[in-house]
């Protein structure tokens, strides 16, 4: 017995033994074949990061009101595949009614279908606001999680009233939920693109580095303009950001470019003979990724950058070699796949990703909303709105009762409908289609939005409530079993509406990226930049074209990039020119063209000279004699950034769109104004002074007009704009059509009197 054990022991021991050598081989081969620059390792016991989760930043803008027995809210959230739960912690402010029940109400809290709590309601502390802090088990999250707060609320030990308003609490939207998270070593591979460069369970901004070596050619940084794109198109809602580094490596997720003759030395990259794309880890933290987008050349690269986001769905194993890649045909003009289509009645179910999300339960329910995105240059004059034909279906009430279907558009009250019991469907002029099922009424109403209410980025809200019937006392069913849905077959109509607009409008770029959008591959764009462009004008013009990306869904594949020395040859493109050291000397020779021009130092501002009046100063609409010329030129040591708009000297027609700033930090303002929801909508005119969280935009010089309209309706909304002139038009009109009733009327009488 013994020996046999001491045999078990050197068996184990040699086995041991063994594996030990061959994990050292490995190892060593590995880091032979890996020729990356190792950083120091970081502390696992600092590797954990702390996430706080805030209900508004999770879609709850104001506090939630539960109300009735099984009044509720739910929170959608994920957890990056790259880390892991290690610890949670619900942080939970509320207010209750003082009219619960202690020994039958309480706040039941679920995750994932698992029950973690259930918070007393003690008659102590009804009426005001109370913390709570609740530990949640690492192992009931996954990826995607659901935590669910719901109201069990009982006022009376008899029979009750389930919607009596007295059952209620709030929920406020200050409550968070704090996550520790730990970092996990993924399996080096492709096939998880765009993670974990870009993960979408994580509802944070995406701030992904861009590597490069110590001095990039333009044509490497065009190639990376197209992935800066893609990852903006992926990114949708969350926006992007590309911190830039010149032969620097982060200590984080990153994207590599490289070319044979240019590589980081930080990184000791193998030259390669194919366009190449590869992920590896850096083998001192192997939760470290990089995205390493190689070719020989600047050609090779190119088609690199260009098969990882038109095919990287077919992307396997952690080594890519690309040996071609077919492009579509060119995109034609308003062909943008976020953008809703305007030659035709577009469906709702082709607006959201499921026919679910039309959809809503209960008879308080929260609004349907349907995003609608439109090209921004629609022409809406002459027009009471966009036509809209809304059909519905609804759990019909057992009485004629209170109950509607509220129409919002961006917040903005449009129109209500009655919901009735019988077959009417609403207001006069209303038209009832057959009902499909006993149970649920169908019903169709054609409404117009008001032009005036429609921007770019639009949402749409529908709003159900169907009024609780009360059955008499100890007679009500508290399971509700109300359904209502808005029909994926309901239409909006952009088709009478041609596009045309004034411009300059930095309206249209700051929030939907127009002119430049207008082709969704951006094949009538050139973005401009100086010889040498700096990290840090690099880096905005990354987010410039990862902000475009996010307008059209797609990446920008055939966007062109030229210095400010060869701008000269760009005469057919809209033209984006991004602040750096030649962008001031380029400003500068357009200058008669420029409402202001920024410098290091320098600040001018020229309006209009009275040569140069707008539409309205004509025909006394404003007194332009009373205007005089006048400018401001002064030196400074502040700094200031500012986006200015204007009608392309080298083509009448074209638009150029220039972010130009005292330097490059401070050009990091436009960035900040931009993603901000609250500062974009500052922007507007044709240039836009930013000073840290001031923003100042007016409107001063020369206006053009892009897009096209019929002959006929360009005559009438020239003549819209001078009412004199349409008066005296109108006059002559009258008179010709006079002269001619007379003449007419005198040729019956002479053929009268020949009779």
């Amino acid at each position: 017995m013994i020996v046999k054990t001491m045999n078990r022991r050197v068996r184990f021991t040699l086995m041991w033994m063994f594996g030990l050598a061959a994990f050292l081989i490995n190892a060593q081969t590995y880091a032979a074949a890996t020729p990356l620059s190792t950083v120091t390792p970081v502390p696992a016991s600092e590797q954990l990061r702390l996430q706080t989760l805030m209900f508004k930043d999770m879609g709850h803008y104001e506090p939630v009101q539960l109300k009735g027995v099984d009044g509720r809210m739910n929170l959608a959230f994920g957890v990056r595949l790259d880390e892991s739960v290690v610890s949670a912690k619900l942080k939970l402010r509320f207010s209750y009614s003082p009219a619960l029940l202690p020994l039958l109400s309480h706040l039941k809290l679920v995750l994932n279908g698992e029950v973690v709590d259930a918070l007393l309601l003690p008659k102590e502390t009804a009426g005001t606001e109370v913390e709570r802090e609740i530990e949640l088990d690492p192992r009931y999250f996954t990826d995607y999680n659901n935590l669910s707060i719901q109201l069990v609320g009982h006022y009376t030990m008899e029979c009750e009233d389930a919607m009596h308003s007295s059952i209620w609490a709030s929920i406020s939207n200050r409550s968070s939920l704090e996550l520790t998270l730990r970092p996990l070593a993924l399996q080096p591979g492709l096939s998880l693109l765009p993670a974990p460069f870009f993960d979408r369970r994580d509802n944070r901004r995406l701030d992904l580095p861009f590597v490069f070596a110590a001095k990039p050619s333009l044509a490497t940084l065009r190639a990376a303009g197209v992935v800066a794109s893609w990852f903006g198109a992926e990114a949708a809602y969350r926006s992007a950001r590309f911190p830039t580094f010149y032969d620097q490596m982060p200590q984080r997720n990153a994207v590599v470019f490289a070319t044979n003759a240019e590589r980081p030395t930080v990184l000791q990259l193998p030259e390669v003979k194919l366009p190449t794309i590869s992920v590896r880890p850096l083998p001192s933290d192997p939760t470290i990724k990089l995205l390493i987008i190689q070719g020989q050349d600047a050609a090779q690269l190119k088609t690199a950058a260009d098969a990882l986001v038109l095919g990287q769905v077919v992307l396997t194993g952690d080594t890519a070699t690309i040996t071609k890649v077919v492009y579509d045909p060119p995109r034609k003009a308003y062909d943008v796949p976020n953008w809703i289509r305007t030659d035709r009645p577009v469906k709702f179910s082709e607006l959201v990703g499921d026919p679910s999300e039309l959809q809503a339960v209960g008879h308080q329910p929260s609004p349907i909303r349907v995003n609608v995105r439109l090209p921004p240059d629609l022409l809406t004059w002459n027009r009471k709105g966009v036509p809209l034909d809304l059909k519905y279906r609804y759990t019909p009430p057992a009485v004629e009762d209170n109950s509607s279907l509220t129409v919002s558009i961006n917040n903005s009250f449009v129109q209500a409908f009655r919901l009735r019991a019988s077959g009417k469907g609403g207001d006069k002029g209303r038209l009832m289609v057959p009902v499909l099922d006993e149970a649920m009424a169908q019903y169709e109403e054609s409404l117009v939005i008001p032009a005036f209410q429609v921007g770019s980025n639009n949402q749409l809200q529908f709003l159900f409530a169907l009024d609780y019937h009360k059955e008499g006392q100890c007679k009500d069913s508290i399971v509700d079993a109300t359904r209502s849905a808005i029909d994926p077959d309901s239409t909006i109509d952009l088709s009478p509406f041609p596009h045309y607009t004034t411009m300059p409008n930095l309206a249209l770029f700051a929030n939907a990226g127009f002119p430049f959008t207008k082709y969704a591959d951006l094949s009538q764009t050139a973005v401009v930049v100086s010889n040498q462009p700096a990290a840090d004008d690099a880096e905005l013009m990354f987010f410039m074209l990862g902000r475009l990306g996010r307008v059209t869904g797609i990446p920008a594949l055939r966007y062109n990039l030229v210095p400010t020395s060869a701008v000269s040859a760009q005469k057919d493109f809209d033209l984006l020119v991004i602040n750096g050291a030649g962008e001031s000397d380029l400003l500068t020779k357009w200058g008669k063209s420029l409402p202001a021009i920024i410098d290091k130092n320098r600040r001018l501002m020229t309006p209009l000279s009275p040569s140069k009046l707008q539409p309205g100063q004509l025909y006394g609409n404003e007194d332009s004699k009373t205007k005089s010329p006048w400018s401001v030129d002064a030196s400074t040591n502040g700094g200031l950034a500012a986006l200015i708009g204007f009608e392309s000297p080298l083509q009448s027609g074209r638009s150029v769109v220039a972010v130009s700033s005292s330097g490059s930090e401070v050009a990091k303002n436009v960035v900040n104004a931009i993603e901000d929801d609250g500062l974009v909508s500052r922007i507007h005119g044709d240039i836009a002074f930013v000073r840290d969280r001031q923003i100042d935009s007016f409107q001063v010089n020369n206006m053009y007009y892009v897009g096209h309209l019929p002959w006929h309706l360009r005559i009438w909304f020239f003549l819209s704009m001078h009412p004199v002139l349409l008066a005296i038009f109108g006059l002559l009109a009258g008179l010709i059509l006079a002269f001619l009733c007379y003449w007419t009327l005198r040729g019956v009488a002479a053929r009268r009197m020949r009779q």
